[in-house]
């Protein structure tokens, strides 16, 4: 009980820092401050989407003769705060393209210690939590970063007009805070997996049918994530004045969702990743049709966006959690995260090519994109 207590709370922190650290919010907010060039923006989500799962295949292959992955958990946080701290400097000490520079070669190493934590931290949640609990698990964790971080956003929506650049200054020490505050909480938490059986294997990885239907239903759902910036470029507004109603936003969705989504990706991962993905179709459509510029709707639309993609998480979380055992679980988050690393990478040239030669919104694309995912959940099969 001590573990899993400690477990939630170190999950809460680091999710709190991946909240305040957001490259689709803060770290926008950031590169547009020290007037980097705007070219830098566009870097942003694929360097810390991408740059987190990419490298994970060949980790899961490094880790078959480790099984302390604790150790390599506490690596990639100490990795994470660092880079953090590179991006305080950089911004404190330089301003226009050495700062924006500095501040993505630190995003790449934050992504590689996030990439190192997120495959390993499966297995210190899973020997934590029994199946049916883990779910659960995460949402506690994402509920109360939700509070956290509300209750930091709120001050920034009242007070915004009054608050001077040193927020943002603020912001990245709440997260580098946040990220040495996971480490001591987690560091009792320790974990070994059982490798025996796979000492005889080559480095060659072979998987049933069911990780590949996973990859290619989680391949379709990255749109709720890949379509979170439109929301903000479709209103047409100041990017700085929605910055901290949208934190507050993304915030008040973990608070209000995150165990509700858990409860039922504990019963079921798939029915997690339908309603979720339902509600993110609904966000997209309504934000077509609406075509407001009102700052109010914009908020609201990003909430409910938000909400479904918490929703999304949860699930293919759940799912790759209780779907396999031991470390064929591992190699089933290694391999599905650099597949995912990929697919991002690709939809995003294809977007970023289609957007200024397309006559209609980009959203519209990725809307059909969210209806196919919806759909091709009833090729999974069931994980409990």
């Amino acid at each position: 009980m001590k573990e899993k207590n400690l477990l939630v709370a170190g999950l809460s922190l680091n999710k709190l820092a991946d909240l305040l650290i957001s490259a689709k919010t803060t770290l926008t907010a950031i590169l547009v401050s020290v007037g980097a060039p705007t070219w830098m923006i566009g870097w942003l989500v694929p360097i810390r989407e991408s740059g987190a799962l990419l490298p994970q295949v060949l980790l899961s292959i490094y880790l078959r003769k480790h099984t302390q992955r604790h150790i390599v958990w506490r690596i990639g946080m100490a990795v994470q705060a660092f880079s953090v701290l590179g991006m305080l400097l950089s911004v404190v000490f330089f301003s226009g393209f050495t700062a924006g520079a500095l501040l993505l070669l630190s995003l790449v190493f934050l992504s590689l210690g996030r990439s190192a934590c997120s495959l390993t931290v499966k297995d210190m949640e899973a020997d934590v939590a029994k199946k049916g609990e883990r779910g659960n698990l995460i949402g506690i964790a994402s509920t109360v970063s939700g509070v956290i971080t509300l209750l930091i956003a709120i001050p920034l929506v009242i007070f915004d007009e009054s608050l001077s650049s040193n927020v943002l200054l603020l912001i990245l020490s709440g997260s580098l805070l946040s990220f040495v505050l996971t480490l001591i909480c987690i560091w009792p938490v320790k974990t070994e997996v059982n490798t025996d059986s796979d000492e005889g294997k080559t480095f060659s990885i072979n998987f049933d049918s069911t990780v590949y239907k996973f990859i290619f239903v989680r391949g379709l759902f990255v749109h709720s994530a890949l379509v979170a910036p439109y929301f903000m470029i479709e209103r047409g507004g100041d990017a700085k004045e929605l910055l901290p109603i949208y934190i507050g936003a993304e915030a008040l969705a973990a608070l209000l969702s995150s165990i509700i989504w858990g409860r039922i990706a504990d019963k079921s991962a798939k029915l997690t990743l339908q309603l979720s993905g339902f509600l993110a179709l609904s966000a997209c459509g309504a934000l077509l049709y609406l075509e407001s510029t009102s700052i109010t709707v914009s908020a609201i639309l990003f909430f409910l966006l938000s909400i479904a993609h918490t929703g999304v998480r949860t699930g293919r979380k759940t799912y790759s959690l209780d779907v396999k055992d031991g470390h064929e679980r591992t190699e089933l988050v290694g391999f599905s995260n650099t597949a995912i690393g990929i697919i991002l990478l690709s939809f995003g040239a294809l977007y970023a090519a289609l957007t200024p030669v397309l006559p209609f919104s980009i959203v519209y694309i990725m809307t059909g994109m969210l209806v196919i995912a919806i759909v091709s959940t009833l090729i999974l099969p069931s994980e409990k």
